[in-house]
């Protein structure tokens, strides 16, 4: 079979995830979601013909798994902490990943020993510092919010709010 009219890193050799297929991902569906199957630590992975130890990402989608690099495996966490409330040492343990939906997108920015290489970055969420609990704003969004001066609407069409603090602004 034939194919036209398509992004010629496509059908390169490669054994993981990397960012051009994020891009091709995005380019196809409009965004790259996708569903952690399993996450897992194991050595001496063949990467591209290099052994390597580190973090991977099996995905439910038919995709390949992902390398995770400790900014991504940051963003994760920190995803988990803001939309799922765990605790920061929840949401570092990776078997709290699994079911998870990740945003991907190729960063272009990316360096690697000195040299712009791009690679695959985690959304993370915009969340106004004020509305996260425990800071001292926190308190003066929540009742802006009551009085009326502000819907959660409106703060959502702007930020991502999680669950968890939707949930306290709503007390």
């Amino acid at each position: 079979m034939k194919e036209h009219n398509i992004d010629a890193m496509k059908y390169r050799k490669h054994t993981h995830l990397a960012g051009v297929d994020v891009s091709i991902i995005a380019s196809e569906k409009g965004k790259c979601v996708l569903t952690i199957k399993d996450a897992y630590y194991s050595k001496g992975v063949d990467v591209s013909g290099n052994r390597t130890d580190g973090y991977f990402l099996e995905f439910e989608e038919d995709v390949m798994d992902m390398v995770v690099n400790s900014s991504n495996r940051k963003q994760i966490s920190q995803n988990l902490v803001l939309e799922k409330g765990l605790s920061l040492t929840d949401s570092r343990n990776i078997g709290n990943w699994i079911g998870y939906k990740i945003e991907l997108y190729h960063d272009e920015t990316i360096r690697m020993m000195g040299k712009v290489v791009g690679g695959i970055r985690v959304k993370g969420f915009k969340v106004l510092p004020e509305l996260q609990p425990n800071t001292p704003n926190f308190d003066a969004v929540k009742k802006a919010l009551q009085g009326g001066n502000y819907t959660i609407e409106q703060v959502k069409s702007k930020y991502q709010v999680s669950e968890a603090v939707q949930k306290l602004l709503e007390k």
